[in-house]
């Protein structure tokens, strides 16, 4: 049985952590989980060019009012935000993306849950440097949201319909077969949706039967890999960009949850491990990235 007992709540006390704290109680409630809220106080280093006494000695000084200040403040977020529920508040310091990931690993955490926060035309900037790095490094399932506004339409308590992202990698044999285990254990639905790239409505157009064809080859390899998986499920293939397709068939079924694979395949058609960062960017509800 697949299920989150230890959930990690990593804050910087921004508005995006704010907006997400529904979905955090509604998820510990879900699964009846222990909460870990973490802050990482980000630490300062020495300038180069101040004398070495000097500058330990103001390292010590920032260090100390940092802490004080992270610890202070992350009291606060707990009373304001989360004063219904027990957590278990942790602070540590260093570099955040770091410490998040050791946290985890230290607390032997099921799910990690994070807003995204990052505004810009690169992958970091759109997701924030740290959840970019949380999402490329973490051992276990990570969860995000990205549109705040939307997530109180799809809370964990009133979870309906999940849908899984799929390439037709072997990879994401694994995915399916965690997905399916998942929404088993959850009594949910569940349906997979592939894109396949130049298939999209302009090509069906122009060659009719290359459009055909490509649709055709991806049906067939997602069928393989769910005799391998030992599923049978609903499949939705779709042509064209993998975010904008998993984006329509979420909201053409109306679905709760997203479910992908992450990580980047060293190969052209790894497309959806690539993709993962729009996907969750473009996502009208929060994915859980395994």
């Amino acid at each position: 049985m697949i299920s989150f007992k230890r959930i990690l709540f990593p804050v910087d006390f921004s508005s995006p952590c704010g907006a997400v704290v529904p979905s955090i109680q509604a998820m510990v409630k879900r699964f009846h989980a222990e909460l870990i809220v973490l802050h990482v106080v980000d630490m300062p280093t020495a300038t180069w060019y101040a004398p070495a006494e000097a500058a330990a000695w103001a390292t010590l000084i920032n260090a100390d009012k940092l802490r004080d200040a992270g610890q202070v403040s992350l009291d606060r977020f707990i009373a304001q935000h989360l004063s219904d529920m027990p957590v278990v508040p942790r602070l540590l310091e260093g570099d955040p993306s770091e410490g998040i990931i050791d946290c985890a690993k230290e607390e032997h955490v099921d799910l990690i849950m994070m807003p995204t926060s990052g505004r810009g035309p690169f992958r970091r900037l759109l997701l924030g440097s740290v959840t970019a790095k949380i999402l490329h490094d973490a051992h276990c399932p990570v969860w995000t949201g990205v549109h705040a506004g939307q997530l109180a339409a799809h809370p964990a308590d009133r979870w309906k319909r999940v849908l899984c992202a799929i390439d037709t990698d072997d990879r994401d044999v694994r995915v399916l077969r965690w997905a399916a285990q998942f929404t088993a254990d959850q009594q949910i639905e569940l349906r997979l949706v592939h894109a396949v790239v130049g298939a999209d409505s302009l090509e069906a157009d122009k060659d009719p039967a290359m459009h055909a064809f490509l649709m055709g080859i991806a049906r067939e390899r997602i069928a393989k890999m769910q005799e391998e998986a030992g599923t049978c499920l609903e499949v939705c293939v779709l042509g064209g960009n993998i975010a904008q397709a998993v984006r329509q068939a979420v909201v053409g079924h109306d679905s709760d949850l997203i479910v992908i694979g992450r990580g980047v395949l060293q190969k052209p058609l790894g497309r959806l491990r690539s993709g993962a960062y729009s996907i969750i960017r473009e996502a009208p509800c929060p994915v859980i990235s395994i």
